[in-house]
C-alpha cells in the first residue's frame, strides 16, 4: 500500500526526498520478499503516468509548440507545486531560448499555476513578472530603449535601425499610447525581433544590455509600493525622498517652517522623525509645502520627483494605483 501511494503521489515530493522515500520503500519491500512485485508495480504506475501526461490538455504545460513537420512538442507539466517550482527555475535560466511572445505565453501560465499550488517561484518571480507584462514605465524610458539600440545598430544594420526609430518617433508623438499594457507587449516583441536578427541579444546580462521587458515592464506592484514607502509627495507636487528629508537640522527645518512643524515631525527637538515626517509632509498645505521646496533647494537635496516631470519616472497616479493593487 505503501509503494502505491507513493507511486501515485511522487510527483508532488521534491527530487531528494522522492529517491529517500523510495529507497525505504526498496528496502522494506527486500525485507518482506516482496521486491518482485512492488517493480511490477511501480512499472505499471510509470506507464499509467506515461498515459496521463498524455492526455492531459495543453494548459497544463508551460512551453508547448508546434515543429516545421507539424510535431506537437510540451515541456514542463504544470500539475503540482513541485512541478510548477522546476518550470520556473527552467525558465529563468533558458528564457532567451524563445521569442519575448512566447516568454510572455510561458510566464503567464506558470505565474497563474504557481497561485493556484501555492508554489514557490520567488528565486524566478521577478524574472516571471517581467516577461508576463506586471508592470509599467514612463513613456520617454521606452522611447529611450529604443533610440539606446538604434545607436549601436545604425551603422551595420541601417535600414533596420532605421525603420525601429520610427517607433521612438510614434512614441515621443504620442506618449499616452506607449502606457498601455498591449502596446507595451507590441514593443516588446519589436525589440526582441530586432535584438535577434542585429545580434543585440548576445549583449543580455554581461554585456549590460536590458531585455526589453526589463524596460518596458520594470516598474512592478512591488516597486511602486517601495517607492511610495520611501518617497513622500507634497500638495505641490514633488516627491521627496525621507531619506533625505531625515538628513534636515532640525534648526533648519525650524527657521523655515517654524516651531510647530519643527516639534511635530523631529524626536523631542533633537533630529527628523521619519515616521513622523512620512505622516504630516503630505497634509501641508501649499504655502508650507512651497517653503518645503525652497528649503530642500536650500540644501541640495532635489525631489526625487518634480510635480512638471513626473513621467521621468512614472506618473505619480500610475505609481499610486500600482502600490494599492
Amino acid at each position: 500500500m505503501s509503494a502505491l501511494f507513493f507511486a501515485d503521489k511522487q510527483a508532488s515530493f521534491t527530487p531528494a526526498v522522492a529517491e529517500s522515500i523510495k529507497s525505504r520503500i526498496h528496502q522494506a519491500a527486500e525485507y518482506f520478499g516482496i521486491a518482485g512485485a512492488v517493480a511490477e508495480m511501480e512499472e505499471k504506475a510509470a506507464a499509467a503516468g506515461q498515459v496521463d501526461i498524455n492526455s492531459l490538455p495543453d494548459s497544463e504545460f508551460a512551453v508547448v509548440w508546434v515543429g516545421d513537420n507539424g510535431a506537437k512538442e510540451r515541456h514542463w507539466p504544470l500539475r503540482n507545486a513541485e512541478e510548477v517550482k522546476f518550470a520556473s527555475a527552467h525558465f529563468k535560466k533558458f528564457r532567451d531560448n524563445f521569442v519575448f511572445e512566447d516568454r510572455h505565453v510561458i510566464a503567464t501560465k506558470i505565474l497563474e499555476k504557481a497561485a493556484q499550488y501555492g508554489a514557490d517561484v520567488s528565486e524566478a518571480e521577478g524574472t516571471l513578472e517581467l516577461a508576463a507584462g506586471f508592470g509599467a514605465c514612463a513613456a520617454k524610458v521606452a522611447s529611450q530603449m529604443i533610440k539606446d539600440r538604434v545607436r549601436l545598430t545604425q551603422r551595420q544594420h541601417t535600414e533596420l535601425a532605421g525603420e525601429l526609430s520610427k517607433l521612438a518617433e510614434a512614441i515621443d508623438r504620442n506618449p499616452e499610447r506607449a502606457r498601455t499594457v498591449e502596446t507595451r507587449l507590441k514593443l516588446a516583441s519589436a525589440v526582441d525581433n530586432f535584438d535577434r536578427s542585429t545580434n543585440l541579444h548576445r549583449l543580455y546580462d554581461a554585456g549590460g544590455l536590458p531585455r526589453p521587458e526589463e524596460v518596458l515592464f520594470a516598474i512592478t506592484e512591488k516597486v511602486a509600493r517601495d517607492f511610495m514607502t520611501q518617497n513622500v509627495e507634497t500638495t505641490t507636487g514633488n516627491v521627496y525622498a525621507l531619506e533625505d528629508l531625515e538628513k534636515l537640522a532640525v534648526e533648519d527645518v525650524r527657521e523655515w517652517l517654524g516651531d510647530d512643524f519643527a516639534d511635530a515631525v523631529s524626536a523631542g527637538g533633537v533630529y527628523m522623525d521619519r515616521s513622523k515626517l512620512a505622516a504630516i509632509v503630505p497634509t501641508l498645505d501649499r504655502g508650507m509645502a512651497a517653503m518645503l521646496d525652497r528649503l530642500m533647494s536650500e540644501k541640495s537635496a532635489g525631489a526625487v520627483v518634480k510635480s512638471a516631470s513626473a513621467d521621468s519616472l512614472l506618473s505619480l497616479e500610475r505609481l499610486r494605483e500600482l502600490a494599492r493593487s
